[in-house]
């Protein structure tokens, strides 16, 4: 509760002790204790939890300390039931809303503790549980202004506490976009460092990083591994004849039928230059070659029409192949190299399988 409630509080007090003071006769010694404990008191203990360095611990002692006082009124006066309870209720009602149940049972116990003290001091009034009309309806007034004004703070909180979750809840949820944008943009930027340029296949980098995983798998699963090296005949001519733009283009050509006629498990990836590598997992020598010499001729038949110019390439393959995923990924590319070599040298334009030699096998 804030100053300005504590301070009504406070002074709604005052005006009940002023007034059983007054019905009984109370001395001068009272009146100036009740004017210290509810006039002065309640801006010494604000000052103190305002200054101290943790301010919530300072200002929760402050509310034992009340419950404490509060203790020795009630006994101070007998115990009058009204108010008596009013103290009582209040004192709990302030605790518990810093410490749940906690702060109860820690308000009843410095409550007693207060009591107790005027008890053993032999300063406390006798049981004189009564009150009049007027202070019965005074403490039923104050009770009532106390609760208002508590559930208008605990409103006040609540609305600030739900503005808090939304804002984030908000800001949560911002930084999950971003974070999101950022793994998109990430990823955007893998997928790039991945893929070659100009044709759009996945790149020497990506090979490299890939092709042991798979090899890996393949060798677990007691599986064939194939691998395809594929040359543009005579792609330099295209270069030499057309000019460089229609060489890009044919490579992009090229490219894309050979990824149309891929399975989702096959690795496409431009090598180098006219060069063209094909990662065939779980698929014999059989399988492979008959796949090679059918892109062979698939290619061979192809005639694009580029910048109003007729062009066709034809392709050199060399297949190897590991039945069981038994040698090094560069122990296999090596084969098929020595078997693009054979092919272009006899001539280009077909498919020749690389003879596996024991030196090479050896993973």
């Amino acid at each position: 509760m804030n100053h300005r409630n504590r301070s009504a509080s406070w002074l709604w007090a005052v005006a009940i002790f002023a007034v059983y003071f007054q019905e009984h006769g109370q001395g001068l010694v009272m009146w100036v204790a009740m004017g210290l404990q509810f006039l002065v008191y309640p801006h010494v203990v604000f000052w103190r939890a305002r200054l101290a360095a943790d301010p919530l611990q300072a200002e929760i002692q402050n509310m034992l300390l009340d419950t404490f006082c509060f203790g020795v009124w009630a006994a101070l006066l007998g115990f009058p039931l009204w108010i008596s309870g009013l103290l009582v209720i209040c004192g709990c009602m302030n605790m518990a809303a810093f410490r749940g149940g906690v702060g109860v049972g820690q308000a009843l116990v410095a409550t007693a503790a207060g009591a107790v003290l005027v008890a053993l001091l032999g300063a406390a009034a006798p049981f004189a549980p009564d009150t009049s009309l007027t202070v019965s309806l005074m403490c039923l007034g104050a009770l009532g202004a106390y609760l208002g004004l508590f559930a208008r703070s605990t409103y006040r909180r609540t609305v600030v506490l739900n503005d808090t979750r939304v804002k984030l809840r908000q800001s949560e949820q911002a930084l999950q976009g971003q974070l999101d944008a950022v793994q998109s943009l990430q990823a955007q930027l893998t997928e790039q460092a991945n893929r070659d340029p100009l044709t759009g296949l996945y790149n020497r980098r990506y090979l490299n990083d890939s092709l042991q995983r798979e090899f890996d798998r393949c060798a677990r699963d007691g599986s064939p591994v194939s691998l395809l090296l594929i040359d543009l005949d005579h792609f330099k001519q295209i270069n030499d004849q057309h000019g460089h733009a229609m060489g890009d283009a044919v490579l992009c050509r090229v490219s894309t039928l050979l990824a149309q006629h891929t399975r989702t498990s096959d690795l496409c990836c431009r090598y180098g230059g006219e060069e063209f590598l094909l990662f065939l997992p779980d698929m014999g020598l059989d399988a492979v070659c008959e796949r090679a010499e059918r892109w062979r001729e698939l290619m061979a038949a192809q005639r694009w029409e580029i910048e109003g110019q007729s062009v066709g390439v034809t392709l050199s393959i060399g297949v190897a192949c590991a039945p069981q995923a038994e040698m090094t990924p560069a122990a296999l590319i090596a084969l098929a190299d020595q078997a693009l070599y054979r092919a272009k040298s006899e001539g280009r334009n077909r498919v020749c399988v690389a003879d596996a030699p024991l030196a090479l096998a050896v993973a």
